[in-house]
């Protein structure tokens, strides 16, 4: 292969992937003037509008130029279906295509870290730097952040997202007035990370103007992480059929996601030696826990048929589309400038169970079943989730080379508990269609229909329709047992001078869709790789529902 013609090939820091934490922790590296920061995505810039209007999140993630398109194996608990993996390959990373939902996720998701050996990562410990990312758009809170590069907002909720909480009421269930402060607790509006009606994604927030010291390569595919005995130095890079060894003074740091990260730690010798020695890759570090533990939420939904002209199958046409192209560009406004995921609630399965672990939202139009077309009528749907699912996956290695797809299997559905919890569910959303504040527009319940009752119905259906809510993580675990494959400074075992820090490392999923809670771990991080003092712990008090244990309203 040609060499690449790069002048400089020396940097202090050497981040991999501008996602929702590599674009932070690069920025944040080079707020040091004198140091040098390399920052290397394989994908191209964020240019096209696609990335900027909240509401082509569809087009964004559907498009091939900037997604790895990943696919997982034939899923053994789902009849053996493949599933689609969108993961952004743009500067940005998925932050640049992903839906923009902007949730923390619940302070017993965090204090469940700590506990499992992630010390230093508790909801007290964290909640600094989830506040340190953003600027909140709502009423002031000692729970928010108001000087961050992350602008986050709620809209407005139309008729339908207001009978969907009207409907929580009815149900008897809690309101909340932010999902992301003291209470994740009930029915509330959707914060997301949009802004004077744009995304704001990691690159946006984050590398705009970077400054001098912070050098950004996009169509750069990092191929290795050169290792000198237990050093690592730099990283192999690959443009076209161009190749060039760039070195870090001071460390490399992988940001690359939940399959990218395990990818490029195996084919550089670092993970189960087994594997790694059937394709001829000499070991550097045994380290079983690379590519284990890998997690996401099942999710599927109810859809049914509206009664009244309320959903966005009205701006599907030309001239509404036209319309709110124009009134975008003209003045942020309009059906453009949101992501129309305006309602949540989380709530618990059944009687018993702690804290929240079902997510339901609504969504006003509804999306044809294996398709990404909406369905041509009238409709909306109410999706919901598992939040803290049992079930585990993996990822492996196909081959050596750096094009090859990895090996992915999530085993979704795996567990029986996961499969309770979506039953539930499920019946938790067709009891909200059946509130007088909804059921006023429930026609037909298009999918799955009326035929699906019984809990074998229900299952058959699930394991023939559940699918990935795209949030893949926990392949790198932090911890401090052996089969961790960071410690809680995010540093690689084995390895000096190279660390992970992305939604791979995170030993437990949390409640919550995984875009804000990645970028947590980039301001985090980045602490920790310069070397800063942390930030203090806030020991905010947080909901707890006195009637947990007997009681799930």
């Amino acid at each position: 292969m040609r060499r690449l013609n790069d002048s400089t090939t020396r940097y202090d820091y050497i981040v991999v992937g501008s996602g929702s934490a590599g674009a932070i922790v690069a920025a944040r590296l080079a707020e040091a003037p004198s140091v040098r920061v390399l920052l290397l995505e394989a994908g191209p810039k964020d240019n096209s509008l696609l990335f900027h209007v909240p509401a082509a999140m569809r087009y964004a993630y559907n498009a091939r130029k900037f997604n790895w398109n990943y696919k997982t194996e034939p899923e053994p608990h789902l009849n053996s279906r493949t599933l689609v993996q969108p993961r952004g390959r743009v500067l940005g990373g998925s932050s640049s295509i992903n839906g923009q939902l902007y949730l923390r996720g619940h302070p017993s998701d965090y204090d469940g870290w700590a506990k499992s050996g992630a010390r230093g990562w508790s909801y007290a410990d964290v909640l600094p730097y989830f506040k340190r990312l953003e600027t909140w758009g709502g009423p002031p809170s000692e729970y928010r952040g108001t000087r961050g590069p992350i602008g986050v907002t709620t809209a407005v909720p139309g008729p339908l997202a207001r009978a969907f909480l009207a409907a929580g009421s009815q149900a008897g269930y809690r309101f909340t007035d932010d999902v992301n402060a003291f209470q994740q607790d009930g029915f509330g509006l959707l914060p997301k990370n949009i802004a004077a009606g744009r995304r704001v994604s990691t690159a946006f927030g984050y590398l705009r103007s970077p400054p001098r010291n912070l050098h950004i390569r996009t169509r750069r595919a990092v191929t290795r992480i050169l290792i000198r005995g237990r050093q690592a130095h730099g990283v192999e890079v690959l443009r076209g059929e161009k190749t060039q060894a760039v070195y870090a003074d001071r460390e490399v740091v992988i940001c690359a996601g939940a399959f990218n990260s395990p990818v490029l730690l195996m084919q550089s010798g670092i993970g189960p030696a087994k594997h790694l020695r059937e394709f001829g890759i000499e070991v550097v570090q045994d380290s079983p826990g690379v590519g284990e533990n890998l997690m996401d939420h099942p999710l599927t939904a109810v859809q049914v048929a509206c009664t009244e002209p309320v959903t966005l199958f009205g701006a599907l046409g030309w001239a509404a589309r036209t319309r709110g192209a124009i009134e975008w560009l003209w003045k942020r406004r309009g059906v453009f400038a949101n992501n129309h995921f305006d309602a949540v609630a989380f709530v618990r399965s059944k009687a018993g169970v702690r804290v929240p672990n079902i997510q339901i939202a609504l969504f006003p139009i509804a999306v044809a079943e294996g398709s990404a077309d909406f369905v041509r009528q009238h409709a909306f749907q109410l999706q919901f989730s598992n939040q803290r699912p049992l079930s585990r996956g993996i990822v492996r290695l196909r081959g050596r080379h750096v094009h090859e797809m990895p090996r992915i299997r999530f085993n979704l559905l795996e567990h029986f508990q996961d499969v309770e919890e979506l039953t539930a569910g499920f019946a938790l959303a067709r009891e909200l269609l059946r509130q007088p504040a909804l059921s006023r527009y429930v026609g037909t319940e298009l999918f799955p229909g009326d035929a699906v009752v019984s809990d074998g119905d229900l299952e058959s259906w699930l394991r023939d329709t559940c699918h990935s809510s795209y949030h893949p993580c926990g392949t790198c675990r932090m911890g401090d047992d052996v089969r961790a494959v960071v410690d809680s400074q995010c540093r690689v075992r084995g390895v000096t001078g190279l660390r992970v820090a992305d939604a791979s490392i995170m030993p437990r999923i949390p409640s919550a869709n995984l875009n804000c809670p990645t970028m947590m771990i980039g301001e985090k991080a980045a602490d920790h790789i310069s070397g800063k003092d942390l930030l203090p712990p806030e020991n905010l008090p947080v909901f707890t529902d006195p009637d947990w244990d007997h009681s799930q309203r």
